[in-house]
């Protein structure tokens, strides 16, 4: 499996934007209640924050590990610190205190993220990502042929590698 950097809400200032008043009061808690049914699912912990967050700092700070080889920890570190609600990733002191905590250097770090050095990739990435109907995250690409928009029950992952083996089988 191979993680892209996609930029999700690149309308967001840098603070976020109050998620009641992005996805309204009856939408907000239907989403949140979703997200939260599928975590538990697999028994996983989701603390929805109270802001929808701008992630480009977080996406060049993941980017500026896999140049450092330190992608996998980091990914998993800032994924943690995201869905458990205990890390603010718009914050560029709270990447470099994660970046720091999987062995990157904390100065160099720091000044990617300042620098935006991954803004290229970024926007690339986004504009690549979008031009095959990717808008939501996150998104799995199977056998070059499906894809899997969004949060989903394990069942459709099931159902759609099961296509794979048909497919395979007819081929």
């Amino acid at each position: 499996m191979t993680w892209l950097p996609y930029q999700l809400h690149p309308e967001a200032p840098a603070e976020g934007i109050p998620r009641e008043a992005y996805f309204g009061g009856a939408r907000f808690e239907q989403a949140r209640k979703h997200l939260e049914e599928i975590a538990a699912e697999v028994g996983l912990t989701m603390r929805q924050r109270d802001v929808i967050i701008n992630s480009r700092r977080a996406l060049g700070a993941a980017e500026f590990a896999r140049e450092h080889g330190r992608f996998d920890a980091m990914h998993r570190a800032l994924l943690k610190a995201h869905w458990e609600g205990t890390g603010r990733l718009e914050n560029i002191d709270e990447l470099v205190r994660i970046g720091a905590g999987v062995g990157l250097d904390a100065t160099e770090l720091r000044g990617a993220i300042e620098e935006d050095r991954y803004a290229q990739v970024i926007d690339d990435n986004r504009r690549d990502a979008e031009s095959v109907g990717i808008n939501a995250i996150p998104a799995h690409i199977f056998g070059q042929r499906y894809l899997v928009l969004g949060a989903q029950p394990y069942e459709v992952f099931q159902q759609v590698l099961e296509r794979l083996r048909q497919d395979g089988a007819t081929s």
